[in-house]
Formats: C-alpha cells, sequence, structure tokens
C-alpha cells in the first residue's frame, strides 16, 4: 500500500500553494508581524545555526479554525485535517471587479461550465490577488479591493457538504465586508478558511489538495503549507 502511494504521488506535479514567510510580509491590519532573528550563528561561534520566530496565528498563507469567529467553536489543534486533503477545485473569479461578491449564482455558473462541486472537495477561489502581493511598503494594492464570497455563496456550497473553503486573498470575505457573511457562515458551520493562497492560476479546475497546519494548543489559526498535486 505505501509503494502504491509513492508511486501515485510520483505521478503527479506538486504545485506550491504558498507565499514566502518573510521579514515585511503584508498582514492584516493589527495582526501579529513576522520576524526572525539570529539565535545562535556560526558567526558568534556557536557551532550551529537556529533561528527564533515571532509571528501571528494568521501570519501569510493559513488556515482559520472555528474559534476565529465562534467563540465555542473548534481552535486550530482540534480540527479534523482529514478535511485538508481530498479533491479540489479552483473556480477562477479573477474577471470580477473590485470589491464585489462571489455570488451563488456566479458559483452555478461556473458549474455549468466545469462540473459540479461535490461534497468534501476543496473549494479555492482565485481572485488574481497572489499576484498582487508585495512585501511592505509596497503592499497596499493587495491589501484592498479583492472579491470574495457572498454569504449565499457560502450556504449555498455548505448546503453541497463543502467544509473547507479557500482564497489567494487576504479574507474570503470581500474586501469591504462590514459583517463578514462568510466567516460567518463556514465557521459557524465548523468548516475551515485558508487565506493568502499562492499560483491558483496555476491549476486546473479540478486536483488533488493538501494543507497541513501546526498543532498550536488554542489558536485561532495556523501557518499552512498548502500544495496541489496534478497529474503529470
Amino acid at each position: 500500500m505505501t509503494n502504491d502511494l509513492v508511486t501515485l504521488l510520483n505521478q503527479h506535479r506538486l504545485i506550491e500553494l504558498n507565499h514566502l514567510y518573510e521579514e515585511r510580509m503584508p498582514v492584516w491590519p493589527g495582526d501579529g508581524r513576522f520576524f526572525l532573528n539570529s539565535a545562535e550563528d556560526f558567526a558568534a561561534a556557536d557551532g550551529n545555526y537556529n533561528c527564533q520566530l515571532s509571528l501571528g496565528d494568521h501570519c501569510g498563507t493559513h488556515i482559520d479554525a472555528p474559534v476565529h469567529f465562534i467563540e465555542q467553536g473548534k481552535s486550530i489543534d482540534a480540527i479534523n485535517i482529514r478535511q485538508l486533503m481530498g479533491r479540489g477545485r479552483c473556480l477562477d473569479m479573477a474577471h470580477l471587479p473590485e470589491d464585489s461578491e462571489i455570488t451563488h449564482a456566479a458559483i452555478v455558473e461556473w458549474e455549468a461550465q466545469h462540473g459540479e462541486i461535490a461534497a468534501k472537495d476543496i473549494v479555492l477561489f482565485r481572485t488574481g490577488y497572489d499576484k498582487k502581493w508585495q512585501l511592505r511598503p509596497d503592499h497596499n494594492d493587495f491589501m484592498s479591493g479583492w472579491a470574495g464570497l457572498s454569504g449565499d455563496g457560502a450556504n449555498y456550497l455548505l448546503d453541497k457538504g463543502v467544509t473547507v473553503f479557500g482564497t489567494d486573498s487576504m479574507s474570503l470575505d470581500c474586501c469591504n465586508s462590514a459583517d463578514y457573511p462568510a466567516h460567518q457562515a463556514v465557521l459557524g458551520a465548523g468548516g475551515l478558511i485558508i487565506e493568502s493562497l499562492a499560483n491558483l492560476y496555476l491549476l486546473p479546475t479540478a486536483f488533488t489538495f493538501i494543507a497541513l497546519p501546526l498543532r498550536i494548543k488554542g489558536g485561532s489559526a495556523s501557518p499552512v503549507r498548502a500544495i496541489a498535486l496534478v497529474s503529470a
């Protein structure tokens, strides 16, 4: 069985879906930033090199746990990571205007062209914002104007059995949202949200998705390494 899995993996291309974690990377206003400091160094005659990291749990490409918006929701260490491995569907919504919503109707229209989304599919929305990712102070374009999932769009997919939602923008909700209907719907249903993904433009409409968070006790989110496996 192990050899079968290795053979299967070797038959696929791996596509990196993460941004690089580095200092001055963009973060949500008020969230913890990313810092890397040398703890030991060859130049200091320590005999080795290792680093000390400081970062917010929503830093960079990350997964929101239900407790991020739902007071009694699960923290990141309590989620079922099997949710984060399965068939991915990438919905290209990069044509939408700034500050617009990805509606139920837009998703149904996409399904008519590319096939129905099924229960347990991992649904990723491509807004094109990963190409706007820049280090501070050149990050303003990434921080404004993205399209996001509407409440009715989220509920439509939740009713189909989708529990994991992702986007290449800063938030699953649209930039000008005041009440975050997608976050409320998805996290309120025990689902998970992956934000600030990269390279979604390289994905076909269906692929294998894997993302594994850190086991942070009580965490509202976790940095994640997300990949897609695509037939070679």
